[in-house]
């Protein structure tokens, strides 16, 4: 047997390392953040501890890639040209690449929102992305200015709840609100706001 070479082991540290985050991510949503401890994870993902501590510092680094992984995934949707400027193609491929990200994977999702609703999480949530989010705002408020809103505040504050209340509902209730039903409808309601 001939022995592995780089780019199989840098595949076996990629997967493990997916392990541990799915493994985490289970417990934080099921048994709460502060709850779950790192022998937990290990045995849930399989593996000892200490292969644990060759991934992550702690469990709070653990929690940081989760939110990390998430949140990226849905923000690298938005401005797709990186000019600063929020154009109507690219307000209406965010909500559809959104939905898309959260119909092939709605279990990571569930878990993901309800770890996001935990304190902890939220408090963490706040210091490490409150620049990059403030700059998702910004860029939403001036494509919301851009449409000729008279009230831009209330027309970001209603976009905001309908994305993501619309978001939570075809997670939870995937079986009443089909995620693949709701982008049209969304992005329809987004625009009757805009323009009125």
């Amino acid at each position: 047997m001939s022995p592995r070479s780089a780019k199989q082991f840098d595949d076996i540290r990629k997967q493990k390392k997916e392990l541990i985050l799915e493994s985490a991510l289970e417990l934080f949503a099921e048994n709460g953040f502060h709850a779950t401890s790192i022998s937990q994870i290990a045995k849930k993902a399989g593996i000892s501890k200490g292969l644990i501590s060759n991934y992550f510092e702690s469990k709070n680094e653990i929690l940081s890639e989760i939110i990390k992984v998430g949140f990226d995934s849905i923000s690298s949707n938005w401005d797709l040209n990186s000019d600063g400027v929020l154009s109507e193609d690219e307000f209406v491929f965010f909500i559809r690449q959104s939905f898309k990200i959260m119909r092939e994977r709605i279990e990571f999702w569930k878990l993901y929102m309800s770890l996001m609703l935990q304190p902890k999480v939220t408090e963490s949530l706040k210091q490490n992305y409150s620049d990059e989010a403030g700059a998702i705002f910004k860029l939403f408020y001036n494509f919301i200015i851009s449409r000729g809103s008279k009230d831009p505040e209330s027309d970001m504050l209603a976009i905001s709840a309908l994305l993501k209340g619309s978001f939570i509902t075809a997670i939870t209730a995937p079986e009443f609100f089909p995620p693949e039903k709701l982008d049209d409808k969304i992005i329809a309601a987004c625009f009757k706001i805009l323009n009125n």
